[in-house]
């Protein structure tokens, strides 16, 4: 058989003519190369997108832990002396100045230690004094568990210690039973053993205290409320011409209020190893690039009667706290013949650190210690991000010593103090601060003359 050949130059003519051909070698490294370019530059886009992403979501958990910390301190300034005394030894409307135990002796509104989070905690706070941050820690006395009067039909002596017993009727115990319902405290854990009592009987003008020994609630719902005080202080009585107290014997007049008080402390510490509760939040991730191993937290916790912490209190109130400052707003007799109105002085947050805030608001018994003339709080609380993500850190301060950088000491040798110099080349070694700031009125003592 043979080929026509006059036919095959037609049929090149129609393949040529349908455009239908393949790629040539060049054109495909080209394609390929060009297609890597595209690629890469996709990559490093979305790379540097996904650790802005990283940095800003860390800053935004910084803030909000900040924000967080700081209206639960507020919360409980607030509240500061309510239903209590904003100084136990100097309030003239307490029934018997108490001597022991030490938690009810240093009783009151507000008190500041300088720089008390490194005082008690000195071994965890090393990344904040690297950086030249001191934090202060703050004691706050009031009816912080419960807003409640909760009255009380007669106080009986019962083997040398006195017990209190509630009214279970009382309109004060039904809102706490129906709060109990919906998740609050119960009876129980508002009187928890080692708070105080602060007792006001009826047709007397003066306060009695006492510590809580138990509290047991008989029935469901409850018939009988006893609430047992320890031993030490004790009550006082109604011997000779006093003026107020318990009747020897027992008390069983016309009953009277009781407010539950107690005492918490807010500092700054690491509780890595601490609590179990918080053990799987605060485990270390990556300590070599995050200084995870020398975290801090700001920390509420609540002081007993001989003045100890009370472990199963234990509150982390904001991650990555690193540093907490406070000034005073304080009122003054008036120098001014015939002015009997108090002055206020304003004694802010400063750098050097001004001792007056200090020794104010200093515990009970310290010389110059008047925190019932304190009338508002000034907070400073600062947080960092969980990792470093700048190079620079040596900025302007404010004129309080507020900073913006906050050095991980550990991750370059050579820079374990804020101010080193890092070398070219080094990792992020500095996370950037959220700091805040609040004015915090104290209504309790907002009338306070003594």
């Amino acid at each position: 058989m043979t080929t026509n050949r006059r036919t095959a130059p037609a049929r090149a003519r129609a393949i040529r003519a349908t455009g239908q051909r393949g790629f040539t070698l060049v054109e495909l490294l080209v394609a390929m190369a060009a297609g890597l370019v595209v690629s890469m530059a996709a990559f490093l886009l979305s790379k540097n997108a996904t650790r802005f992403f990283q940095n800003e979501a860390r800053a935004s958990a910084s803030h909000l832990a900040a924000t967080i910390g700081l209206n639960r301190l507020a919360a409980d300034l607030q509240r500061a002396a309510y239903l209590s005394s904003p100084n136990i030894l100097a309030d003239p409307e307490v029934c018997q100045v108490p001597t022991s135990p030490p938690g009810l002796t240093l009783l009151a509104g507000i008190s500041i230690l300088q720089q008390g989070s490194v005082s008690l905690h000195a071994a965890e706070l090393g990344q904040s004094t690297a950086n030249g941050l001191y934090p202060d820690s703050i004691i706050i006395g009031g009816s912080l568990n419960s807003a409640e009067l909760f009255e009380f039909r007669r106080i009986s002596d019962a083997s040398g210690n006195w017990v209190v017993e509630l009214n279970p009727n009382s309109a004060a115990v039904q809102r706490t039973l129906d709060r109990a319902h919906g998740g609050g405290q119960s009876l129980t854990q508002i009187f928890a053993p080692s708070r105080f009592l602060r007792i006001m009987v009826r047709g007397q003008e003066k306060y009695l205290y006492g510590v809580i020994e138990s509290a047991n609630v008989t029935g469901s719902p409850p018939t009988k409320i006893l609430v047992a005080l320890k031993a030490a202080p004790g009550l006082p009585t109604l011997v000779g011409l006093a003026d107020c107290g318990v009747t020897p014997g027992g008390f069983t007049g016309d009953g009277g209020w009781v407010s539950v008080v107690s005492r918490v402390r807010y500092d700054i510490r690491s509780l890595v190893g601490k609590s179990t509760a918080y053990e799987p939040l605060v485990a270390p991730v990556t300590p070599e690039l995050t200084g995870d191993n020398g975290r801090t937290e700001l920390v509420r916790v609540e002081l007993g009667d001989q003045d100890q912490e009370l472990p199963e209190t234990l509150e982390l109130i904001a991650e990555y706290a690193v540093d907490l400052k406070f000034g005073i707003s304080v009122a003054t007799e008036s120098a001014t013949p015939g002015i009997t109105n108090p002055q206020i002085t304003r004694l802010p947050i400063t750098t050097p650190e001004n001792t007056a805030v200090y020794t104010t608001t200093a515990e009970n018994g310290q010389i110059g210690a008047a925190p019932q003339r304190v009338r508002a709080v000034q907070v400073r609380l600062s947080t960092r991000t969980r990792a470093p993500d700048r190079d620079v850190g040596i900025l302007p301060a404010g004129p309080d010593g507020r900073r913006l950088r906050f050095l991980i000491p550990g991750i370059v040798a050579s820079a374990n103090t804020y101010g080193d110099t890092v070398p070219d080349g080094s990792p992020p070694v500095y996370a950037r601060m959220r700091t805040l700031y609040a004015d915090i009125a104290l209504p309790n003592q907002a009338y306070v003359q003594w």
